[in-house]
């Protein structure tokens, strides 16, 4: 039963999430016949009916000392674990997993296990308990002389600094694994590498690099028809055409990334893309429609157990609100968002929902910045947004010395940064605390 679950998880990664490599399995034996898939619709049926069933039989492989089994099920798994966040499983999963590689003293094997730990601490944002696992991983790739694994590490060291906000190291360990993925002729992930370049560059405020990054990337997925990279450049593309004051291109790139998204039925996708493309309709003036999106990916991500991803979703709808003149909103949406991020230790996400929620709370303080009746109704409040009502009101703690604490605080969150965003920022946040906030 448990080789069969194997082999039939391998057939349907296969489908879910072609790109990956697969991990070399003995043959199931003449007598067994695995699952086999049509397409990719098939394919991820079985997994969201069987899902709890390969929980249950990685655990029972640990538990009778199969564990050549125990570690290659969760291996096997990762690929379609990291288009779809069950973060729990993964995690659940991958312990076991690493547990059987050791008892086995099977260093490739562990070096599986510790990278997917490690890129399901990193996608939950758990990132100190990410890097140990990542730097595991790479510690053990040099050991086996493993070069394309020893690029992977690195890209996935490159990921946890970018989600920490260490741009500089970022992007050292991305131009490292680069370097190798061209080496060894891995086109594939050669393209990955180059888009996080650009994401990297975006972040640096040098869009003219970020832009030569980003299309080279996408007309690398494009030539080996890997849509979910194309998604993810197009994502990144739509960020830079922003920042080069190209609205109607970046509305045209987040929504490409969208429609590969849904074609897929990727969850993941869908409300990491929709952020873009809320932002993307923001810069076009079409707030009522960007709060649908950040909406959207809300709950999206609150039901993939991404915190971090939600809280930004939360952010985008409080400037939306901000936008369409209904500032107390706005603030409550601010609020939840910087509360989320101080418990995740995201200090420039918490700065980013704090400067937000100062500026709707001092716009409520000022003449004819009262709500106004109408708008979108239809697009839901905050409940839709989050699955919960949001505690308080912008209106009962508001005014212009709330809004100076928050902007005291963001400069505090703002104070281990230093790229030039952070810089605009900290400008923008001190020029509001001098002008008394109004």
């Amino acid at each position: 039963m448990l080789v069969w679950y194997l082999h039939s998880a391998d057939a349907a990664q296969t489908w879910i999430n072609p790109q990956e490599a697969h991990i070399p399995l003995d043959p199931p034996g003449d007598d067994l016949t695995p699952a086999s898939f049509a397409d990719y619709e098939e394919a991820m049926r079985w997994y969201e009916a069987e899902r709890g069933n390969l929980l249950a039989a990685t655990r029972a492989a640990g538990e009778a000392g199969l564990d050549v089994i125990a570690w290659q099920l969760p291996a096997v798994l990762r690929s379609v674990h990291m288009l779809l966040n069950p973060f729990e499983e993964w995690l659940a999963m991958g312990r076991i997993g690493l547990r059987a590689a050791r008892r086995l003293g099977d260093r490739t094997a562990e070096a599986e296990l510790l990278e997917s730990l490690g890129m399901a601490c990193t996608q939950s944002h758990r990132l100190a308990e990410g890097a140990e696992y990542h730097q595991g991983a790479l510690a053990a790739r040099r050991e086996t002389g493993d070069r394309l694994g020893e690029a992977l590490s690195l890209n996935d060291i490159g990921l946890i600094h970018l989600r920490g906000r260490r741009l500089e190291e970022a992007k050292e360990r991305f131009e490292q694994a680069a370097a190798v993925f061209r080496e060894l002729g891995a086109a594939q992930w050669e393209a990955v590498v180059l888009a996080n370049l650009a994401e990297v560059m975006y972040e640096l405020a040098r869009p003219e690099e970020a832009s030569g990054f980003v299309r080279r990337a996408l007309e690398m997925h494009r030539e080996l028809g890997n849509q979910g990279g194309e998604g993810n450049a197009l994502r990144i593309l739509s960020a830079v055409q922003r920042d080069r004051g190209q609205p109607e291109e970046a509305l045209g790139s987040a929504e490409g990334a969208l429609e590969i998204a849904r074609t897929h039925r990727n969850h993941m996708w869908e409300g990491y893309w929709l952020l873009e493309l809320g932002r993307a309709q923001q810069a076009n003036g079409a707030f009522d429609a960007a709060l649908v999106s950040f909406q959207r990916a809300a709950s999206l991500q609150r039901r993939l157990g991404d915190r971090a991803r939600e809280a930004r979703a939360w952010d985008g709808a409080g400037e939306s609100y901000r936008r369409l003149g209904r500032p107390g909103e706005a603030a409550d949406f601010h609020r939840r968002a910087a509360a989320a991020h101080r418990e995740l230790d995201d200090l420039w996400h918490a700065a980013l929902a704090l400067d937000g929620l100062a500026t709707a709370l001092r716009e409520a303080e000022e003449p004819g910045g009262a709500e106004e009746p109408g708008g979108v109704e239809e697009a839901g409040g905050a409940e839709e947004a989050g699955g919960a009502e949001v505690p308080g009101g912008a209106q009962e703690a508001g005014g212009a010395e709330e809004a100076r604490r928050h902007w005291t605080e963001a400069l505090h969150a703002l104070a281990s940064y230093d790229d030039p965003r952070a810089a605009a920022l900290r400008e923008r946040v001190v020029a509001a605390l001098e002008s008394g906030g109004t």
